[in-house]
Parts: C-alpha cells; sequence; structure tokens
C-alpha cells in the first residue's frame, strides 16, 4: 500500500467535499460546513493548520435522503457508509470515502473503509437526557473498539480491559441501533431545538433550530460553502472565544490514523 502525506489527503477530502456539495445542490438536500471545518473557514478561511479531516452537518431528513440517493449513483468513486449499511462499521454517523483507499486506526479497531469526509446528522431535541444518553452511548462504542498498544499505561489498560468486560453481552450494533432509537424519537421539523447526538460533546451542542435554519456562505480553501447563519452562537457555544487560537502545546491534531491507496 501506498501511504497518503497530509497534503494529499486534504485534496482529496476537498474534493469529496466537493462531490458532497453539488450532489446536495442538485438534489435540493440541506447541509452546512460543522465543528473545526467550520471553526477554520470562519478563523483561518480554509484547515486549522494542525487539523486534518472536514465535517459537515445534515438536517435528520436531509441526512437519510442522502445516504438513500448517493448509493444509487452508478460509477461513482465515493461511497456512504453507515453502520446501518455495513456491521463492520462502529460509529453513530455517515462517512463517505473514496474508493481505492483506506484508512488504519492505530487505538480502534477498524471501522473506516477510506479517505473520507464525516457527515453529522442533526435531530431535534425536547429533554437534555437524549443528549447524556447518547453520549454515553458514544463513549461505549469507543471504549468496545478501542485496542490494547504501548502507548496505554497498565492502569489505563486494566480500566479499559474491566469495562470492556462490563460491555461484553452488548453488540455494538444493538449500542449503535438503541442510541439510533434515541436520537430520532423527535421530528426535526417540529423541535424548536435541535442535537448532534453522533458528537461526544452532545450535551454541549443543544441549540435553538433557528440556527441552522438558514444558511450563509465561507471560504473553506478557496471554495465557498453553505455555513449556519447561526453560526457565531454554534462556534461560541462549542469553543467558547473561538477566534484566540489555542496554547501551541494543544494545536495538535486529534486524529492518530494514516490513509493508503490500496
Amino acid at each position: 500500500m501506498q501511504p497518503i502525506g497530509i497534503d494529499e489527503l486534504k485534496k482529496i477530502q476537498n474534493e469529496i467535499l466537493d462531490e458532497v456539495v453539488a450532489f446536495c445542490e442538485a438534489h435540493g438536500i440541506r447541509y452546512c460546513l460543522a465543528y473545526g471545518t467550520l471553526l477554520g473557514a470562519v478563523r483561518h478561511k480554509g484547515y486549522i493548520p494542525w487539523d486534518d479531516d472536514i465535517d459537515i452537518h445534515m438536517p435528520r431528513p436531509d441526512y437519510e435522503r442522502f445516504i438513500e440517493l448517493y448509493n444509487q449513483k452508478e460509477n461513482s468513486e465515493y461511497k456512504v457508509v453507515t453502520h446501518e449499511l455495513d456491521r463492520r462499521y462502529h460509529v453513530p454517523f455517515a462517512k463517505i470515502y473514496r474508493k481505492g483507499t483506506i484508512v488504519n486506526e492505530f487505538f480502534y479497531k477498524q471501522s473506516v473503509f477510506g479517505a473520507y469526509v464525516d457527515i453529522f446528522p442533526l435531530d431535534g431535541i425536547k429533554s437534555k437526557w437524549q443528549a447524556y444518553i447518547c453520549g454515553q452511548c458514544i463513549r461505549f462504542m469507543y471504549i468496545k473498539t478501542m485496542i490494547f498498544c504501548n502507548r496505554q499505561t497498565l492502569a489505563r489498560k486494566a480500566r479499559l480491559l474491566a469495562t470492556k468486560l462490563i460491555l461484553l453481552p452488548f453488540t455494538s450494533h444493538f449500542i449503535l441501533k438503541s442510541m439510533r432509537r434515541i436520537a430520532t424519537m423527535h421530528d426535526y421539523e417540529k423541535c424548536k431545538h435541535v442535537c448532534s447526538f453522533g458528537s461526544r460533546t452532545a450535551m454541549r451542542e443543544i441549540l435553538p433550530r433557528e440556527v441552522f435554519d438558514d444558511s450563509t456562505t465561507v471560504t473553506f480553501e478557496s471554495s465557498e460553502y453553505r455555513a449556519p447563519k447561526g453560526f457565531d452562537r454554534y462556534l461560541t457555544q462549542k469553543y467558547g472565544n473561538y477566534m484566540q487560537l489555542p496554547p501551541e502545546d494543544k494545536r495538535v491534531s486529534s486524529h492518530d490514523s494514516q490513509a493508503y491507496y490500496l
């Protein structure tokens, strides 16, 4: 396998983003940049210098329609994967990945099939307990799929093993299916507040739906993409004073993986 360098990986990710955006525009599917991608667009006009992925949001009705329609494309070099479509996939949101590539995770069982863009659904929420329970489900999933490695201390390995034993009766598919049932219990269009339940920080991501009801455009790597009209509230709630750079020792990627051409 041929390793994919960071610059080439970002090029692939941008191509995937453009593919998603073109498909969404052609089919009337709502989307917007999310998380560090949105922060990077607002603060840096592109990637956060130490970041290495792209995230987008879609309201749940649009998210489901995108997944249903996209994989019907013939001869596409990209594919959408969810845990409903492939039980080897272990996260509660979709990825669209480039065929002919693979991403090896250093700390988790293989659940990524290629160089990708993350697609996080936005769901309606009426009670904070939904976000709390979904957050716990995500935590359980990361523990179940985490592998032991030399970077972990003996105490960390012991805690990890104990939790894995407790979770042994529950399959990954059962946890993700239960989480989805909780996340989708309310109609997005009928709720005043929405949440990205697929994030480990879901409790901090409960926002008025009006933040996402209208969109504006922002520049990301020399191209224009949709962003929530209320991006300032979104970024402030998620990151605080988001225009201030973090300390230098915090300017590192949160991902431990390597992409390859097959």
